[in-house]
């Protein structure tokens, strides 16, 4: 099993938004400012190598005519592995959207697709013809309207900013999580547990596994307000910053959303064993008066 060892984080409750007062030819980095529909999503993005010696990390965001899509895949896998993995699995959705124009069912459509870029990346074979077992991690939003949907599948995290709150919205794929269950069910005991705690950050889920069943997609449209925030982070970067610390830095820099997410990976670059750090941020803007 495809996995890392990573820092315990404790993870706050999931809210409810009411409970809070052109296609490309190739991968790259895009920033769009829609216009001439009744809503804008600015959308920045971000991504570094840290100390690594390769990035295998892929970013995309993009929207036009009251829609965007934004990604982020962290890769897994040795040498050109985890790169490879990251883009194909990225491009799977990317052209899987840009090709359906008109998708009534995006809950659905992300669980088709997902997976979909499983199969892809799973099937990626070596020079020698040999399965390449690399995989990555997907967070992605697709956001129509003044809707939201999301994917994830993996550690890759969403977050979601109203205001001076910050929240995570999806659920993180690794061994704690199977752990607390059977903790929580009587499955096993507090010793167990103890016993078993130095696997918990392995992946339990991701692309590239082969026969995807676990992941999270949101099971309906998730409403914004003007202002919104989306953030899609790999794990370079709420592994250096704590949530209180995204925060501040999005709040001095969110009048300009590319600025904001250069801001968020300036704010980990040179670290020391700093792992490679990806972000989209999308701001939702209401036309409403």
């Amino acid at each position: 099993m495809l996995g890392r060892r990573k820092a315990d984080r404790k993870k706050k409750s999931i809210k409810q938004p009411e409970e809070l007062l052109q296609p490309y030819d190739e991968l790259e980095i895009v920033t769009q400012k829609l216009k001439g529909s009744p809503s804008t999503v600015e959308i920045g993005t971000s991504s570094i190598i840290g100390s690594r010696k390769s990035q295998q990390d892929s970013v995309f965001g993009y929207g036009a005519d009251g829609w965007a899509l934004g990604i982020v895949c962290d890769g897994m896998g040795g040498l050109s592995g985890g790169e490879i993995a990251s883009r194909v699995a990225l491009e799977s959705l990317a052209e899987a959207w840009f090709s359906n124009k008109h998708i009534l069912d995006i809950p659905d459509f992300l669980r088709r697709e997902a997976v979909s870029a499983d199969e892809k990346v799973y099937m990626q074979a070596d020079a020698d013809g040999r399965r390449l077992q690399a995989g990555t991690t997907i967070v992605a939003v697709i956001v129509q309207g003044n809707e939201m949907y999301w994917l994830s599948v993996g550690d890759s995290r969403l977050y979601f900013i109203r205001g001076r709150e910050i929240m995570s919205l999806n659920v993180e794929h690794n061994y704690r999580h199977e752990l607390n269950d059977m903790l929580r069910n009587g499955q096993m005991t507090a010793q167990e547990y103890a016993a078993e705690e130095y696997r918990a950050e392995a992946l339990v889920s991701y692309l590239g596994i082969g026969d995807l069943t676990l992941m999270d997609v949101s099971p309906g449209a998730y409403p914004l307000d003007d202002g919104d925030l989306i953030l899609l982070a790999s794990d370079g970067l709420y592994r250096s910053l704590s949530e209180e610390e995204i925060l501040a830095v999005v709040t001095k820099n969110e009048r300009d959303m590319q600025q904001t997410a250069d801001a968020l990976t300036a704010a980990v670059k040179g670290r020391k064993k700093q792992d490679n750090t990806s972000v989209v941020i999308l701001r939702y803007r209401s036309a409403a008066p």
